[in-house]
C-alpha cells in the first residue's frame, strides 16, 4: 500500500504542534490521500490514531520508519519550527536525518509550512541549505523564514512563502458582551525563576481589579507553571485536560487572552479573542506582526499591567486589524494544500 510519511513534533501534547497535524491530514485528505494511508512518525502513536484516524509509528523506530519509506510515495517535513538549534542542539539532526533517509530510499520530499531559525551552527545551516534545495517543494509560514533560506542561497523561486496552516480553520466570530476574564499562558523560559514573583503580583493585580484570571496551558510544561502559580494564589484557575475540540469554550467570552505561545496567539485571534504577545522567540514577534497584534518583550513584563488595559481600551480597534489580516493569512495557510496537490501530480 501506497503511503505519505509525515514528520513533526507530533504526539507530544503540544496543541500548536496537534493543530498543524490536523490541518495537514486535511490537506491530504482533500487532494485524494485517504486518511489510513498517512503514517505519522508520533512521540505517541497510539492517541495519534484515535485523535485523527490515521496510521502512526513510533518517531524513533527507525527500522519501521526504513520499512515505510519503501511503501511511501511522499516524505513531509513539517511544519512548525523544527529546524532551529537554540532550545535543542538535537532538533535539526533528527529531522534532517530522516529527509536523508528518504532522499536515500528515493521519496520525494516536502518542507511543510516551516518556521526557520535561529540556527547558530554554520554546519547545520549547510545541511539545512542542501536539505531545501533538494526537496520537490516547500513552504515557510513568514518573512522572516523564507529571507533566512535565500541567505543560505536556497534559491529564490524554489521557496513559497504562505502562513501557518492553523490559520486555514474556521473562525469563530464572537458576539455579545465580553467578560471580565483574562486567560494567560505561559510556557518554560530561563527567566522563570527570576519573574515568578512579578506573575504573581501581576495576577494578583488583576483580581483586586476584579479581574478573573485563568490560566490555559497549550504545550509540554505550561500545566506545571500554572499550578506552580495557583499553590500561591489560589484563586487563580488552571485549565486541565484542553483539546483542540474544546478550546472554543474557554475562549468564549474572554476579553483579553496573555500569552507566549505562537499557536495560542493563532486560537485566539480563530476565536475572536484579543491576543497579547510575549515575545520569548523571534516567531512570536513574526505572528504579531502578521496579524498586527500588540506584543510585548519578556523583560518588560512588569510594564503588563498598563499594556492590558491599553490593550482592552483598544480592542474593537485590534480587533478589525487582525480581522483583516486573517482573511489573507487563510488563504495563503490553503496555499500549502495546493502545494501538495502539485506534487502528488
Amino acid at each position: 500500500m501506497v503511503v505519505i510519511l509525515v514528520s513533526g513534533y507530533y504526539g507530544f501534547d503540544n496543541l500548536g504542534d496537534e493543530a498543524i497535524l490536523a490541518a495537514l491530514c486535511e490537506d491530504l485528505q482533500s487532494v485524494g490521500i485517504p486518511r489510513e494511508r498517512i503514517v505519522v512518525l508520533s512521540n505517541n502513536p497510539a492517541a495519534t490514531r484515535k485523535q485523527l484516524g490515521v496510521d502512526a509509528v513510533p518517531r524513533y523506530d527507525l527500522r519501521q520508519i526504513w520499512g515505510k519509506l519503501r511503501q511511501a510515495r511522499l516524505f513531509i517535513s513539517g511544519g512548525g519550527s523544527l529546524l532551529q538549534d537554540v532550545t535543542s542542539k538535537r532538533s535539526i539532526p533528527y529531522y534532517l536525518g530522516l529527509v536523508e533517509l528518504a532522499l536515500l530510499r528515493g521519496v520525494p520530499v516536502v518542507m511543510y509550512g516551516q518556521g526557520l531559525g535561529p540556527v547558530e551552527s554554520n554546519l547545520y545551516r549547510a545541511w539545512i541549505k542542501a536539505a531545501f534545495k533538494r526537496s520537490a517543494a516547500c513552504s515557510v509560514r513568514n518573512v522572516a523564514s523564507r529571507q533566512f533560506l535565500l541567505d543560505l542561497g536556497v534559491p529564490g523561486d524554489k521557496v513559497e512563502l504562505y502562513a501557518d496552516p492553523v490559520f486555514q480553520a474556521q473562525t469563530v466570530k464572537e458576539s455579545g458582551q465580553k467578560e471580565n476574564r483574562i486567560l494567560l499562558n505561559l510556557r518554560p523560559y530561563s527567566a522563570w525563576e527570576k519573574q515568578r514573583d512579578i506573575w504573581l503580583n501581576q495576577i494578583g493585580s488583576w483580581q483586586e481589579q476584579g479581574v478573573a484570571v485563568e490560566f490555559l496551558p497549550l504545550g509540554p510544561g505550561d500545566r506545571e507553571m500554572g499550578q506552580g502559580l495557583q499553590e500561591r494564589n489560589r484563586d487563580l484557575k488552571v485549565y486541565q485536560g484542553i483539546t483542540l475540540e474544546s478550546m472554543g469554550q474557554v475562549f468564549s467570552g474572554a476579553s483579553l487572552f496573555v500569552s507566549m505561545r505562537l499557536h495560542g496567539l493563532i486560537f485566539s485571534v480563530l476565536h475572536d479573542c484579543q491576543p497579547l504577545g510575549l515575545n520569548y522567540d523571534p516567531k512570536v514577534s513574526a505572528i504579531c506582526e502578521q496579524l498586527h497584534i500588540p506584543c510585548l518583550e519578556l523583560e518588560d513584563v512588569s510594564g503588563l499591567g498598563a499594556a492590558s488595559v491599553q490593550v482592552r481600551q483598544e480592542a474593537e480597534t485590534y480587533r478589525l486589524a487582525y480581522s483583516q489580516a486573517l482573511e489573507g493569512l487563510r488563504d495563503a495557510a490553503l496555499q500549502n494544500r495546493t502545494m501538495l496537490a502539485r506534487v502528488l501530480g
